[in-house]
């Protein structure tokens, strides 16, 4: 057992004892950090006539904690995770959209360029792209904003005065995948704040894989970092998924039945920008 004097100020002095894994010194310990994301209160457990009582000492009253035998009180922070945040809707679109889209895209096979990263680095990224979508036939941004307010305030974050939108085209062969990532890492992305992600593909599905999977976070050192713990989801035509752009996430590898470009995986991606500053 460990005993336990804390000094406060004014002169008064609380004994108790406690075993080394008590909770209690934890509790001490954290008090005494003076870490800003601390409880500012010590919670005891104090024994009179062998009754136990509970007592929340404000770390500002504690002027120092002598123990016996000698303890070093330590205290880190907990490194919170966070489970993936996400917005999954099925069924966005109309069939008749959703067939419209999937026509436009196998009819600008021609026109697709090889993905980049801001990065530059090799084998990071495999897949196409279609930057320019003015000739798109279906008014997929416009049903992106309508439901902007209200993906913004589930995931707690505030509604600029003005945004605005990025919407691409993006096919995975066979072989296709996106390393780990997020979508506002570097300085050109930095204003993005929210993703979305609508899937669609031939019927019935030609190809395997393709899963977006969604990492839980924690922060470190006042950086989000990805957790070991995910979340995946399946390519499903006609699903529109949307989280914040902070979140570390990958597109598995698609495997696909044929080399034909029509068997391919297929979404409209892209992501809301703060216009505001």
């Amino acid at each position: 057992m460990i005993s336990v004097r804390i000094l406060l100020h004014g002169g008064r002095v609380y004994e108790t004892s406690c075993a080394e894994d008590s909770p209690m010194l934890e509790s001490l310990a954290e008090a005494l950090s003076g870490d800003p994301g601390a409880n500012g209160f010590a919670q005891l457990t104090l024994e009179e006539g062998g009754t136990q009582r509970g007592l929340a000492v404000p770390a500002s009253a504690i002027l120092a904690v002598e123990t016996s035998p000698r303890v070093m009180l330590r205290w880190q922070p907990r490194s919170a995770v966070e489970n993936a945040p996400y917005i999954r809707i099925p069924n966005f679109l109309t069939e008749e959209e959703n067939q419209a889209i999937l026509d436009y895209a196998l009819r600008k096979e021609s026109d697709y360029q090889a993905s980049q990263v801001a990065t530059k680095l090799e084998d990071y990224r495999q897949s196409r792209v279609l930057m320019r979508l003015e000739d798109l036939d279906v008014d997929f941004d416009g049903r992106i904003r309508e439901i902007v307010p209200d993906a913004l305030n589930y995931f707690h974050l505030p509604l600029p005065s003005t945004t605005k939108l990025e919407t691409q085209l993006s096919t995975h062969s066979d072989g296709g995948y996106y390393r780990i990532h997020n979508d506002n890492g570097s300085p050109d992305t930095v204003t993005r704040m929210l993703t979305y992600v609508y899937y669609f593909h031939r019927q019935p599905i030609a190809f395997k894989g393709g899963q977006l999977r969604l990492y839980d976070s924690r922060v470190e050192s006042g950086r989000w970092r990805h957790a070991e713990t995910f979340v995946e989801l399946n390519p499903e035509n006609n699903m529109l998924v949307l989280f914040p752009s902070r979140v570390l996430h990958e597109v598995l590898p698609t495997y696909c039945s044929s080399d034909a470009f029509a068997d391919g995986r297929f979404t409209l991606n892209g992501w809301v920008r703060n216009q505001s500053s």
